[in-house]
């Protein structure tokens, strides 16, 4: 029998290189920490960026629009009102009618 030649045994060292690390987080706390962590600043005006222009220039129109003096201001919030009251009575003349209809529907089905 031939006998084969003998390796010697192979330690980690010396063919393959240890890897290196990846990640630590080993100071990043501390770093963070030295001048705080802070809340971010909540802007006062919201951004219009990647808004529909048009509809940014409607808005402002729309909002110089509304600017008006006191007596205007008087004058706008009692036409409401008046609009107010006749949609409110719309709607009572509106509910007694179907009121009316469903009561007489309802005797049309005893009989």
């Amino acid at each position: 029998s031939a006998k084969l030649p003998r390796t010697p045994p192979r330690s980690s060292s010396s063919s393959a290189m240890a890897k290196s690390k990846n990640h630590t987080g080993n100071n990043q706390v501390y770093k963070n920490h030295r001048n705080g962590i802070k809340k971010t600043r909540r802007p006062k005006k919201m951004s219009m960026q990647g808004m529909n222009c048009k509809f940014v220039r409607n808005q402002a129109f729309a909002k110089r629009g509304m600017q008006c003096t006191p007596e205007e201001k008087e004058e706008r919030l009692k036409a409401q009102k008046e609009a107010q009251k006749k949609m409110e009575e719309k709607k009572m003349t509106e509910r007694a009618e179907r009121l009316k209809e469903l009561e007489e529907g309802a005797k049309a089905t005893k009989k």
